[in-house]
Order: C-alpha cells, then structure tokens, then sequence
C-alpha cells in the first residue's frame, strides 16, 4: 500500500534527487495548479512536478508471500500460493535480441486471477508437468504489466513447486469472475487496458438517452423496437453520460451507462430520466459535478471515429485528497 507523503517531503526528495532550488519548485508547483485550476491538492501538483522531473517520490514495494490482489507493478522476489486454472503451454519467440521459449499458465488464489509467464529454460519442466487444479508455490517471481493486467513472471532463478506440502489453498477465484483493475495515470493508458484512475470531472456533457431490453440492458432494433434476444421484454430508457476526467497528466473521455450514469450524476433514475424533457435543470446540476473527485474503474477503448482513446466506466467511487494523492504516482515498466 502507498503510504502518503507531506508537501513539504515530496519538495525535498526533488531538492535532493534533481538538484533544484525550492524557489523553483513553489513555481513550478503553483504553475500546476493554476493549470488544473486548483482542482487537485498542494500535494498532489508537487507530486506530478516530480513525476515530470524524473524523482522517484516512492520506493519500489518489497516482495515476500503475498496475495495476488496486493501484486503491485515493480515488485520483485515475491512469493505466491495458488492453484493451477488454465494452461496456455510453451510457446518458441524470436526476436532481434533473443530467441528462446516461453510457457504460461492462469493461476487463481481467493484474491483473484493472474498470468504466469515463465522465461527460465530450466523452468519449461515444471511447466510441462503441470495440470489444472494443482497447487503451485511460486517463488522468486516479479509483477509485470500486460495489456493492462498485472501478471506474475519468473525470469532466473524462480521456483515453481507443485503440490508442495503442507500448502492448501480453498475459495479459489474462478475465470469468468470480474478482473483486478490495475491502478493508472491517465496519460499511462493503452487500449484494452482494465484500468482505475483517480482524478477530477473538469467538463460534463448532457445526458443522452436510448431504448433498451428491460431484460439484458442492450439497445433494442431500432425498427421493431424489440430486443434480437428477448423478444417479449419490455423496452425502457437507458441514460449516458459523458466527461472529461483529468488527473493532472492527461485527461479523458469518459462513458457511463445506466448505474455507473446513476453514480457520476449522483442521481437515481427517476430524477435522471426527468432531465430528458428538462434541460434546463442540468445547468445548476453541472457547477455541482465539476470538481468532484472520483476513482472510475473501466475498460480503455479506442473511439474510431475520433482516433482517441476513451474508457468505459465500470464503477465509480468518491474518493478524498489524501487518497487522490496516493494515486498520482507513475507507474514504472519492470526490466525482465
């Protein structure tokens, strides 16, 4: 877990780290927030100065037996039990630079799911004689990032134990159950990521409105006015709402539906559906969105029309200063 720091220990980790005057970082700090119109914490535009001046504000995290839900990217030498729920097998690569073979497999604890990518020829054994619900002891493995996910990986000197004993693992994660987000800057987003940012609503837009199956939530035919799939269910409006969220190194369009429309407006449905014939309303309901803090989990999507990366909200959480701070920290790629 990200442990906050004070304004003025982020303003001395940059004195020393990147050998500037303290004059110079009140202006660059102050420079920030007039930036973000003073929408994000002292702390929190001290800690983008410092992420854009190259100080490392928090130390990777350390590694030991953990969960898979408390793999943090950058974590080395960790240590997890889980059990065996799909097997990808060995793979040949080739590249500029090497060529070898990698395996992989999806392991599952009562946390949740995560990728084993194997690179260790000497490990490729152990990979071959796995099979589904065994119970593997991973050890000496480090926390990557792939298309949004943290995976767990074992490079030289990693051990994979099957069925060690003594080792029982129940409640396991099944696939299919939601994936763990992977906490991000805005401007570290890539499409298809499953992401959280935390930031502020700088801009809202109208409410728009469709028809959708009472039954699964989906646009029905425009023609018919049925759903393809449940022909006999009703039709009923389905509110979307989008902003622009912005956490101080890049903002975002965001698309709510339905609940998460619900959440962003901090409006039930009664009242949201009410805006539709009365606009006029929305003025006042939008100087009361613009500012509020949130942590908005999604799916990162490219709009086509636009070529600009978009994210489908989720869920969506409130979040305070001190927590808004935690988040605005960089996340840095692991070395294999």
């Amino acid at each position: 877990m990200m442990v906050g720091l004070t304004y003025e220990q982020i303003v001395e980790k940059i004195k020393i780290q990147a050998k500037v005057s303290e004059d110079e970082i009140k202006v660059r700090v102050n420079e920030k927030l007039d930036k973000l119109s003073n929408l994000i914490s002292k702390e929190g535009a001290a800690h983008i100065v410092a992420n854009e001046m190259g100080v490392k504000v928090f130390e990777a995290p350390k590694g030991g037996r953990i969960k898979i839900k408390e793999m943090q990217l950058m974590q080395r030498n960790i240590e997890i039990l889980g059990k065996v729920q799909k097997i990808y097998g060995i793979r040949e690569f080739k590249t500029q630079n090497r060529e070898g073979k990698v395996g992989s497999f999806l392991i599952g604890d009562d946390t949740g799911l995560s990728r084993v990518t194997v690179w260790d020829e000497p490990l490729m054994i152990d990979v071959e004689r796995l099979k589904e619900d065994n119970t593997v002891l991973i050890k000496g493995a480090y926390v990557k990032e792939n298309n949004g996910y943290k995976e767990i990986h074992l490079g030289s000197g990693a051990q994979i134990l099957i069925n060690p004993p003594g080792e029982t693992i129940d409640n396991v994660v099944q696939v299919g159950q939601k994936p763990e987000a992977i906490v991000k800057q805005i401007s570290q987003l890539n499409e298809r990521d499953f992401a959280a940012v935390t930031g502020t609503i700088v801009q809202v837009f109208e409410p728009k409105f469709y028809e959708a199956c009472s039954e699964c939530g989906k646009k029905v035919n425009p023609e018919t006015g049925r759903c393809k799939e449940h022909l006999s269910a009703n039709k009923q409006l389905m509110p979307v709402v989008n902003i622009i969220f912005d956490d101080g190194t890049e903002n975002i369009r965001i698309v709510a539906f339905r609940d998460q429309a619900e959440s962003l407006l901090d409006l039930n449905n009664e009242k949201l559906i009410a805006l539709k014939d009365n606009f006029s309303d929305f003025d006042e309901l939008r100087a009361k969105i613009l500012g509020k803090q949130l942590k908005i989990t999604g799916r990162v999507v490219k709009n086509e029309m636009f070529g600009k990366l978009e994210m489908v909200a989720n869920n969506v959480e409130k979040v305070n200063p001190k927590e808004l701070l935690n988040e605005l920290k960089t996340t840095e790629e692991v070395v294999r």
